[in-house]
């Protein structure tokens, strides 16, 4: 099986769609314990939210008006609104605890709260460097920074993160964060490496670990480790068995470790539909063309998979080679050029004379593909129709690879219009071929000697039905130098 991720040549997030979207961050400190009468002031605002949002903005003031003056009852009841998501009573709760100490840590910590609840990362950074101003080993400021500076400042938040490991070795969420960090930077090889010191085989894992673990999975396919990312897919999957780019990866790993037994189950994410078509991307379709040619043997199934996977992505030019050559190893070349010539054109001047000289092949295909007449005869007007659109793709091979014999071998077979005649350009261009396989070194030759025969063969043939007999003769004997119990040849010295 040709391995998929040797073909791989941009940021898995192209594929996969990386998203820039940011997570809110959770901000856990300590608190005094709240007067049971404001507790039960503060959960009478939370009732009344809804049902009497007057009454609630009354409640809210009589007990910001008793707790105001408190710096440890403000946090402590700041914190209480934070944890709901109540923006306007804990950013008054947090002003106020300010404005009676602006050095008291948990009412910075608090600040920080409120600034995340509305992705304020500037001002919840500058209340968090205040807070490390008082004491630089707070590890719980320093994973906030981490957290925001991430957003703005990623190399600021790897610092940050290197001075909590620094500080407490066994922080592994700190490695989780440097993970996020290098892959959101599109350094892979760095996410593999902090990645797997938290992702170890061992690890307790939460769904809160699901995000970044996606993020692991698609730096382990960057790095081309299969089978570690084959282990991870599967330590991820229990936390949600539905998760998409999970079960894609399960597949892609089976795939590439050749578990076939595995992957015959685990492709039922794209076979059976059970997501949206739109959630689907380029590769899904890919991995399973190639499930299809190599489990199952399915060549038209895996022709639908590609033309479904470049629906999606129009721009992956390999795309349509892969399923040109599908079209042809199906038998269907003609319907498979179009694909093979859109490769070539989106390539533009990146197509090289390999390109040119491989869409030449595809022509010769589609050639000797054309049906014969209702009488059984050869049809040499449609052979020379594609003869001479495929034709200028090999001269061009030539004109750039003078030296290399591939150029008049294969250009020699594009000619052959009636295996029954003698035709002046196969013979042309079999003659080129032989030119330049003879002026090869003797190790260069040997490479070669199975091309030299089939052209030995044609021109042997050639001069036969041209009643040149010294001519036949002579490439026959060649042909037998080079093997001598050929059997045609054998059968023609026999009859000269």
């Amino acid at each position: 099986m040709k391995k998929i991720f040797l073909s791989i040549l941009v940021a898995v997030g192209a594929f996969f769609g990386a998203s820039n979207a940011k997570a809110q961050i959770a901000v856990n400190f300590s608190t005094a314990e709240m007067q049971p009468e404001f507790a039960a002031m503060a959960q009478q605002v939370m009732d009344m939210q809804m049902t009497d949002p007057d009454g609630a903005n009354k409640a809210f003031s009589k007990l910001f008006g008793k707790v105001k003056k408190n710096k440890e009852q403000a946090v402590a009841v700041g914190k209480f609104f934070l944890d709901r998501n109540v923006y306007p009573c804990a950013k008054q709760l947090a002003n106020a605890a300010y404005t009676v100490d602006p050095h008291y840590v948990p009412g910075l910590k608090l600040s920080v709260g409120v600034c995340l609840l509305r992705k304020n990362y500037g001002e919840a950074g500058a209340k968090l460097d205040e807070i490390l101003n008082t004491d630089p080993n707070d590890i719980e400021a320093l994973r906030l920074s981490a957290r925001v500076y991430k957003y703005v400042n990623p190399y600021a938040a790897k610092d940050i993160l290197n001075q909590i490991i620094e500080k407490e070795p066994g922080n592994l969420d700190a490695y989780k964060q440097l993970g996020d960090i290098a892959y959101q930077l599109e350094e892979y090889k760095d996410a593999v490496e902090a990645y797997k010191k938290f992702f170890t085989p061992d690890a307790k894992l939460e769904i809160a670990d699901l995000r970044s673990g996606e993020n692991y999975l698609l730096s382990l396919m960057n790095q081309q480790d299969v089978y570690t990312m084959k282990d991870v897919a599967n330590q991820l999957l229990p936390l949600d068995a539905n998760d998409l780019v999970v079960r894609r990866m399960l597949f892609f790993g089976d795939m590439e470790t050749f578990d076939y037994a595995n992957a015959s189950e685990h492709i039922k994410y794209l076979t059976e539909k059970q997501y949206d078509d739109s959630l689907y991307v380029y590769l899904d379709y890919v991995y399973a063309a190639n499930y299809a040619t190599e489990v199952i043997e399915d060549v038209p199934a895996a022709i639908e998979y590609y033309k479904k996977g470049l629906e999606i992505a129009p721009d992956k030019v390999g795309g349509y080679k892969s399923l040109a050559d599908l079209y042809r190893k199906n038998k269907q070349a003609a319907e498979g050029l179009p694909y093979y010539v859109k490769y070539v054109e989106l390539k533009g001047e990146k197509a090289d004379e390999f390109d040119k000289l491989g869409l030449g092949n595809y022509y010769t295909a589609v050639k000797d593909a054309v049906p014969a007449k209702e009488d059984g005869s050869v049809d040499e007007e449609a052979r020379l129709a594609i003869i001479e659109k495929g034709d200028p793709y090999f001269q061009a091979y030539m004109d750039a690879q003078p030296d290399k014999y591939q150029g008049p071998y294969y250009r020699a077979k594009l000619w052959v219009r009636d295996g029954g005649k003698a035709e002046a350009e196969p013979k042309k261009y079999y003659e080129q071929t032989l030119d330049i396989i003879n002026k090869m070194s003797a190790e260069d030759a040997a490479s070669a000697v199975s091309y030299k025969k089939v052209a030995l063969t044609y021109l042997m043939i050639y001069y036969l039905k041209t009643d040149d007999t010294d001519q036949c003769k002579n490439y026959m004997n060649q042909i037998l130098e080079i093997d001598p119990n050929d059997a045609l040849a054998n059968r023609i010295k026999a009859a000269l």
